[in-house]
């Protein structure tokens, strides 16, 4: 079976931990190791936002599936609601 090898190495994967998965569902664990990754982000470029000692970040649900386009914009909606 012939492949293309472009679409395997010009993205950034999404990462999903088995065990998170497990207790809070797929959906809500990607989501959730994406908030993970982008606070990480925003901390090392101290772009991150800290209220009362916590740190906070905003996307809109069009923001999120922008990045989650595999998705239904209601999808993305339980999921964060659900977290």
């Amino acid at each position: 079976m012939k492949t293309d090898s472009k679409l395997l190495i010009n993205e950034y994967p999404l990462l999903v931990l088995p065990s998170l998965a497990i207790k809070i569902g797929l959906n809500e664990a990607i989501i959730l190791q994406q908030i993970h990754y982008w606070m990480d982000i925003n901390r090392r470029k101290k772009e991150a936002v800290m209220v009362d000692g916590r740190y906070w970040m905003y996307n809109s649900y069009e923001d999120w599936h922008k990045q989650f386009q595999f998705w239904g914009l209601n999808t993305i909606k339980r999921a964060i609601t659900h977290l």
